[in-house]
């Protein structure tokens, strides 16, 4: 029997400068995509024939059109039958989130991340709305084919055009109850990440951070990982990670210059929070950013 981590996929969807990647399979053969899950979310569009899907040890039949969405973490297979056609779009759903907090992180992005909420399993022929999500998925499959920044650019706008028509179609399935209306919320945590945005570089403390809302330290440790959905000190470690890409990317300091301009007075301890954030240490970042201009 196969354990649940087995099946995770090691393949690399899309690359640092954009977590995406298209794939098609034309052919007069059958194909399997066998078992399998990753962390990213999956869109796939069966344009021609039947398949065979399994989606978390659930089967199901489908006839083309259909467009069908894998969520992050689900064990899914695929068989098809001669003479098939499908395209599939992954891409990792960190990409979408703002770094800047908003109502729409808070409603729909950090939800869709957190899986509060899902994307549908299916849009079958009989919805209104594939006629539509077929318009944007073509213009991400044409987009993509392209390395510019515009085009990634493009390509992010048509994924956030595609979560605007599910959600106004009432589409996404619901796992928590995420409230339409909380501006307080909102206010208070927009508060905290601006001052961190602002003091990335200095030293930033729980008590500073407390002050702020006039809570407790302890209160506010459990208020901000249930508003933003991580600790501070991730959010800090994520926001000084990023940072510390852009000067690896855009300038040639001394990566020891860089760790320090961006809070880190231990370079041991920024390369080990770099690696946990970007998957390789900042030395091989930047060398993967030199190879791709």
């Amino acid at each position: 029997m196969m354990h649940r981590k087995d099946l995770k996929e090691g393949v690399k969807h899309g690359n640092i400068s954009f977590p995406l990647a298209c794939y098609k399979w034309n052919c007069n053969k059958e194909f399997l995509v066998k078992l399998h899950w990753h962390d990213e979310a999956e869109l796939v569009f069966f344009q021609k024939g039947q398949f065979f899907v399994n989606i978390n040890m659930k089967e199901y039949k489908i006839t083309a059109p259909a467009f069908m969405f894998i969520n992050s973490g689900d064990i899914h297979s695929i068989i098809s039958g001669e003479n098939c056609q499908e395209t599939a779009v992954v891409f990792n759903l960190n990409m979408l989130s703002f770094e800047h907090f908003d109502g729409i992180q808070y409603h729909i992005i950090r939800p869709l991340i957190e899986k509060k909420i899902q994307f549908p399993q299916f849009i079958l022929s009989k919805d209104d709305i594939l006629t539509d999500i077929k318009k944007i998925y073509m213009k991400i499959i044409k987009e993509s084919k392209h390395s510019k920044l515009s085009s990634f650019l493009l390509v992010k706008s048509y994924i956030y055009q595609l979560i605007a028509l599910l959600y106004e179609s009432k589409k996404f399935c619901y796992f928590d109850d995420v409230k339409e209306e909380d501006n307080y919320k909102i206010a208070n945590i927009k508060k905290i990440l601006s001052y961190i945005q602002h003091n990335f570089s200095k030293k930033i403390s729980t008590n500073d951070m407390a002050k702020l809302l006039g809570m407790n330290p302890q209160y506010f440790c459990r208020y901000f990982k249930k508003l933003a959905g991580k600790t501070s000190t991730e959010y800090i470690n994520e926001i000084r990670i990023e940072k510390a890409s852009e000067l690896l990317s855009e300038t040639e300091r001394k990566i020891l210059d860089i760790a320090l301009s961006c809070g880190y007075d231990n370079i041991g301890y920024f390369i080990k929070r770099f690696k946990e954030i970007k998957y390789i240490t900042p030395s091989e970042y930047r060398n993967q950013i030199k190879k791709s201009k």
